[in-house]
């Protein structure tokens, strides 16, 4: 009896304990037409990145790294890119290909912005996979960190002095008629 309970509770304990091969890290979503997903990721002074991207349905898939923060997804109104996205001193690699690559090197260290956009053909499920190396070549699987712009507005100062010059007019009605009392 005591032997069965041995093994049970070995065998509890191995279920509880990750059995992991993964060298990298991975990312799977399913988005639409337009849409877009931001990472971030701390690089430092020679380190290499790998990026590579696959989907499973028909869709048109970019990929783009950036050296600073993205403020602008970089995606028309139609859902095509803007053509500013490859000519910014901002971006300093993408792929365009059916199953986008990134093989990048880094000269700095800062913190990098990775950009994937479903340009077409969606939607789609699609599969990142990131490995980092440092520059003395042993492997660093970092996660990346998903990053959202800030999605909302900003007032219009046209509304802004319209609502500021009657919110002025109406305190100044109640002050004169407390006065006058």
């Amino acid at each position: 009896m005591n032997n069965k309970k041995i093994s049970v509770s070995i065998f509890l304990f191995l279920l509880l304990v990750p059995i992991s091969s993964a060298t990298a890290f991975t990312y799977i979503d399913n988005i639409k037409d337009g849409n877009y997903i931001f990472f971030l990721i701390d690089l430092e002074s020679g380190d290499h990145l790998e990026l590579s991207l696959t989907h499973e349905g028909s869709g048109n898939f970019t990929l783009f790294l950036f050296n600073s923060r993205p403020t602008d997804s970089n995606v028309n109104e139609d859902k095509s890119l803007k053509s500013r996205i490859f000519n910014s001193p901002h971006t300093v690699a993408y792929s365009l290909v059916d199953n986008p690559y990134l093989n990048y090197t880094t000269n700095q260290t800062k913190i990098y912005y990775i950009e994937i956009i479903l340009v077409s053909g969606g939607p789609d499920t699609y599969t990142l996979i990131s490995t980092r190396y440092h520059a003395n070549n042993t492997l660093n699987d970092k996660d990346l960190i998903r990053y959202y712009l800030p999605i909302i507005p900003g007032f219009r100062l046209e509304y802004l002095l319209i609502s500021l010059t009657f919110m002025v007019g109406v305190i100044f009605i109640l002050f004169k008629k407390n006065m006058s009392k």
